[in-house]
């Protein structure tokens, strides 16, 4: 007997903080006579995040924070020529962030979609205008996840989790990013790990949430003696994913270990991450309108994954039907990666750095890709012209439901009357990647300031291969819908010939394999000179140098030879062939800055450069785009405030992209094609960072942007040979106007207790480069409170998007980027509707 699945509401989740509370408190006062006779051990505790009485507004953004991102040396984050944004740790706890995106979405000039899921999510910067993580990669402590985190189905974000390993988030946007890391125009995220400390410190978290989620991190770092530290940590969860398809959507965890030995004038670092995760991906769906969901299929938390596509039987390349696909694996994750840095002070005035990483390991993607959606009728009225023409015999058509009773079922009895065409794809990436990165820094005193000049040598390799299997199945508009197939039936009711097979729709839509070597080799020097005490000016460049070799397999159309179903009658198989490819390019790119302190309170910089972005390997797979993004300009001037009350960072940009790669995927008679365009676009936007605290029971941040970004060049053709040309129109789905407001209230004894909101306001956006499909201006907010129990023990409750809003982050790609097609319902991915988590965690 199958028993029903718990849920846990809001009120078993507090219920459950409330006990985990008392048990915490019960065993710190038990605990309390050992504490109170250590009084050192008293001082060590590290203080919970709540009741940050003592913050200062300049504090809270973190203008006086020693950045490591960006730059050839270490300097405050006030005194930088650029523009960069900061995550501590008790951030990240107030947030706790489901993923990278949705951490990353209050930063200014960055516009993330974080509707996809924990992973699979895509990142913009500064009006660039392609997805992804483009021209934004993801590091860890300075070194790249995966060398191309753009790259097809090696998203960044796949690489890597947030979780108590974490200690802070450092974004840069344009800058120096483009000097110190690969194809980084638009800036870059870096990571930083925590390492071995010198006294024993832990972390324990227990978070529980409303969509059956369960989750365990821990921290635990210390000295094994007065040389050598130590580090482990990670976390592990299970849950049914946001929009809840009635299994565990999201299943796995992370390791983190690592040893740090201190050398006279430096130290080593030697850390193994182990990932092993799954997690859901969601795609467009049919809505009613951008704003509504249809019966049955809820815009908050309605889902078109379901378990009846969980265990099917897909072609294998060859025409045999001996592959298993089970969407329950969803992007699974499973990578083991190295990393080792070194430091060490050569003398008074060199030191020498080297950081190394190897990852190796698979991705696993399966998912459900919206396609297309047609009134059921039609659909129907449509396969039964194909059947007759297949079976003479066939009079009449009837939907069924595939592994059901077998009942003939008409158009009216399909969910909301629609007919849904998905994409089942299922894509396996093996890779493997090494860098390494080595620079030497020289002090220089001369008669007009100190140099700090670094100069280095970084290498990257990696291989991977791709298999690519997506087919089509058929579907309806409803929450975890039945798997639908049309049968002809003759006179007799008997079964002509069915339109699918298996409950596959179109087979083999998209056969690829890939095989790729890639080989970068960059040198960079920087020079950061402080002029004088006010003045500071900084400039890099960077010599990049790639080169691809590759194989592409082969295919040829056949029909499979089933009389019972038209659905095998032109099938792609490989030939066994493969097609050689190779490219090589060398690019440069440059940027100087400076910083002027007027007082300790008020800072301005300045800053210009030129980067490029190499296209990802697709550029060579299909030939299909401009293979380098190359002379993007970037411009900045910023302004920097920093009191007890009060805090500010205001920048003004403007980027030129001349020479923009643009390719998109389409669905054409049930196979996919790849669409180009020549395409230029300008953005330019004010930026700003502020902080009000009037005292230390109030404060409140607001961050945001208004740009004004457009394509200057935006010319092709479509697959039907006609010309477009959509020069002016606005840069595809990202909005002028962002913004992000926290209030945030702190009372009690000691300000133990936090009140906190965040409310998130996303402009008008468009679907289409052709502006035809607009996607309305949305605004959710997120409420939380949190309690310092005592200094070692935190508890917190997290309600997003607490109202329940509709907004939607992007329409149904697949029915055109460029210019959306007409289909019989709205299709598009809609952020999550609300949900509550909460936690408790305990420090020692």
């Amino acid at each position: 007997m199958k028993h029903p699945q718990a849920r846990l509401t809001p009120v078993a989740v507090a219920a459950t903080i409330a006990v985990l509370s008392l048990c915490a408190q019960q065993a710190q006062a038990q605990a309390a006579p050992a504490a109170e006779s250590t009084a050192t051990d008293a001082a060590k505790a590290s203080p919970a995040p709540a009741g940050d009485a003592g913050a200062s507004a300049a504090d809270m953004l973190e203008l006086n924070k020693v950045i490591v991102t960006g730059r050839g040396a270490d300097i405050t984050k006030f005194k930088t020529s650029y523009s960069i944004s900061t995550f501590s740790e008790k951030d990240l706890a107030r947030k706790a962030p489901l993923s990278m995106a949705a951490l990353i979405t209050q930063t200014p000039g960055i516009f993330t979609e974080s509707s996809g899921g924990e992973v699979g999510n895509n990142v913009y910067s500064r009006g660039l205008p392609n997805d992804n993580y483009r021209y934004l990669p993801l590091l860890e402590d300075g070194l790249p996840v995966w060398e191309e985190g753009a790259g097809a189905f090696t998203n960044a974000d796949a690489f890597f989790r947030l979780d108590a390993t974490t200690k802070s988030v450092q974004i840069t946007r344009g800058g120096t990013a483009s000097i110190l890391a690969n194809n980084a125009p638009g800036g870059s995220v870096n990571v930083i790990s925590k390492k071995g400390t010198d006294t024993l410190e832990g972390l324990v978290k227990l978070e529980v949430g409303d969509y059956d989620h369960l989750r365990t991190d821990f921290n635990l770092s210390g000295p094994i003696n007065d040389k050598l530290l130590f580090q482990i940590g990670g976390f592990q969860r299970v849950d049914n994913g946001l929009r809840d398809p009635g299994f565990s959507g999201n299943k796995g965890g992370q390791f983190r270990g690592g040893l740090t030995y201190k050398l006279d004038d430096g130290q080593i670092y030697l850390g193994y991450k182990k990932l092993d995760d799954r997690n859901i991906f969601y795609t467009a769906m049919p809505m009613a309108s951008p704003s509504k969901g249809l019966p049955g299929l809820s815009a908050g938390d309605g889902t078109l994954v379901s378990s009846a596509f969980s265990a099917m039987q897909i072609p294998d390349g060859q025409g045999a039907f001996n592959t298993p696909y089970n969407l329950k694996d969803g992007i699974h994750t499973d990578t083991n990666t190295f990393t080792a840095l070194f430091e060490k002070s050569l003398s008074d005035s060199v030191t020498v750095y080297n950081k190394f990483r190897r990852t190796t390991g698979s991705i696993d993607f399966n998912g459900l890709f919206s396609n297309g959606v047609d009134n059921a009728q039609t659909f129907l009225d449509n396969a039964l012209t194909r059947l007759k023409a297949a079976n003479p015999n066939t009079v009449s058509a009837a939907y069924r439901v595939v592994g059901g009773d077998g009942r003939n079922l008409s158009a009216s009895q399909i969910g909301n009357g629609l007919a849904v065409t998905e994409g089942l794809w299922n894509t396996k990436v093996a890779l493997d990647n090494i860098v390494n990165d080595l620079s030497l820094k020289k002090d220089i005193e001369t008669a007009m300031g100190t140099h700090e000049v670094v100069a280095g040598v970084y290498y990257s390799q990696f291989d991977q291969q791709q298999n690519w299997n997506w087919s089509d199945v058929l579907t309806e508009a409803v929450n975890r819908p039945r798997l639908l197939t049309v049968v002809g039936l003759d006179a007799a009711g008997n079964v002509t010939t069915s339109r699918t097979r298996g409950g596959l729709l179109n087979l083999h839509t998209n056969l690829q394999e890939f095989h790729d070597h890639v080989t970068n080799l960059d040198y960079y020097v920087t020079d950061n000179w402080q002029v004088s005490k006010p003045l500071r000016i900084d400039g890099g460049i960077r010599y990049h140098t790639v080169k691809k070799n590759g194989l592409i397999a082969q295919t040829t159309n056949k029909d499979l030879g089933d009389p019972n179903t038209v659905a095998d009658d032109s099938v792609a198989v490989f030939t066994g062939e493969y097609k050689p490819y190779s490219f090589s390019a060398k690019e440069l790119a440059w940027s100087l800055g400076a910083n002027y302190e007027f007082s300790p309170q008020v800072s301005v910089f300045a800053r210009a450069g030129k980067s490029f972005r190499i296209t990802p390997e697709f550029a060579q797979w299909f030939n299909c785009c401009t293979p380098i993004e190359k002379n993007i300009g970037m411009f900045e001037l910023g302004f920097k405030y920093a009191t007890r009350e009060y805090s500010a960072f205001v920048t003004a940009y403007y980027n030129n992209f001349p020479n923009l790669s643009f390719n998109t995927t389409s669905t054409v008679n049930g196979q996919q094609v790849t669409q180009s365009a020549k395409a230029a676009a300008k953005s330019m936007g004010l930026e700003a960072e502020f902080v009000w605290r009037p005292n230390s029971t109030f404060d409140i941040a607001l961050s945001g942007v208004y740009q004004d970004l457009k394509y200057s060049g935006f010319a092709g053709n479509n697959p039907d040979g006609t010309s477009f040309d959509f020069t002016g129109n606005q840069i595809v789905r990202q909005p002028k106007l962002q913004a992000s407001i926290r209030p945030a209230v702190h009372f009690g004894d000691n300000k133990a207790y936090d009140l906190f909101a965040d409310y998130r306001y996303t402009g008008q956006r468009y679907a289409d480069v052709a502006n035809t499909v607009a996607l309305p201006a949305y605004g959710e907010l997120d409420l939380g409170f949190a309690a310092a129990i005592n200094p070692q023990t935190r508890v917190q409750l997290l309600v997003t998007n607490l109202f329940n809003t509709v907004g939607v982050t992007e329409g149904n790609p697949r029915a055109g980027v460029i210019q959306g097609g007409q289909e019989a319902a709205f299709q598009g991915r809609p952020i999550f509707g609300r949900h509550v988590r909460a936690s408790v965690e305990f420090k020692f």
